[in-house]
């Protein structure tokens, strides 16, 4: 799977939509992109810490493990995808998906595939 997306709704509609708090213009975002890809930074809606308030923010896209030491240990781990499965039992994804969650504006998705004898 290539794990790109597509987002055609600007930073302004989606706050309102999802009746967000958020400081948008320090978010320099495009009001579109037709191919979002993972480990670039995009927009979220999460729940505040501080008020319990939605807020709209730039999150980097792909999980980073809760015991990973840096960045460059987890090159080549594919965290963008779970499995529902394995879900609360995997050691990357338990403790995540109790606790961090969020939701990602997104108007459509790329399925990738190889096609038998393609390249």
């Amino acid at each position: 799977m290539c794990g790109r997306y597509v987002r055609r709704s600007d930073k302004q509609k989606i706050a309102e939509w999802f009746h967000c708090e958020g400081n948008l213009a320090e978010m320099p975002m495009p009001d579109s992109d037709y191919n979002v890809s993972p480990t670039t930074n995009q927009l979220i809606i999460r729940q505040s810490r501080e008020t319990g308030d939605r807020e709209l923010v730039l999150a980097r896209w792909g999980l980073v493990p809760f015991f990973t030491k840096d960045l460059d240990s987890v090159k080549g781990l594919s965290t963008i995808n779970a499995r529902a499965e394995t879900i609360t039992t995997s050691k990357t994804w338990r403790e995540p998906v109790k606790k961090r969650r969020c939701l990602v504006p997104v108007n459509a998705f790329y399925e990738c595939h190889r096609i038998f004898g393609g390249p």
